[in-house]
């Protein structure tokens, strides 16, 4: 895809929760499963031994299910990001012509953050599964961090990641 990216992740990510898994009202339950969401949008995943340094990717060839690849070795927490990472890629492309691919990396440019489809996709994957409503009315309930973490179930990485992004904790 060339080109800035015009789509706000964190609307997308609503959308997509909209679209699949929130009730007729709208209402959110937690934890959200993104391989309910996957099902939903009719794509394939396929929970498979990948190279420790690979988390995931997604196919889309023509005249064939989008497929998601999760990496089977990597915990269940993980998972679970890597496939709301996925999701967000198929998401952003989802009315595109032709075929794509994308391939989540563990390496020192993914780390970085500097690329703006993979920046894209995280926030949209942190927004799917950890929505900021949702982390924002519990913490003013009272809510421990431990708690809202595990009612998400989420790892520690992610939620750390995401209470920084959402400017509830600072580094």
């Amino acid at each position: 895809m060339g080109g800035a990216i015009v789509k706000d992740p964190f609307q997308e990510a609503v959308r997509a929760r909209l679209e699949t898994v929130s009730s007729s009202d709208g209402h959110l339950t937690v934890p959200v499963d993104p391989e309910k969401i996957a099902e939903q949008l009719d794509l394939e995943v396929v929970l498979t031994p990948l190279e420790s340094k690979v988390g995931g990717f997604v196919l889309k060839k023509n005249g064939e299910a989008v497929r998601i690849y999760v990496n089977s070795n990597d915990s269940w927490e993980r998972r679970k990001f890597t496939l709301a990472h996925e999701i967000g890629h198929y998401w952003l492309h989802r009315n595109d012509d032709g075929e794509f691919g994308y391939v989540e990396y563990r390496d020192e440019l993914s780390t970085r953050g500097t690329d703006p489809v993979e920046r894209w996709a995280n926030s949209f994957a942190a927004e799917l599964i950890m929505p900021a409503r949702y982390i924002r009315m519990a913490w003013a309930r009272g809510d421990s961090l431990d708690s809202i973490q595990k009612q998400l179930g989420v790892s520690d990485a992610a939620f750390g990641h995401r209470l920084v992004n959402l400017g509830l904790i600072s580094r």
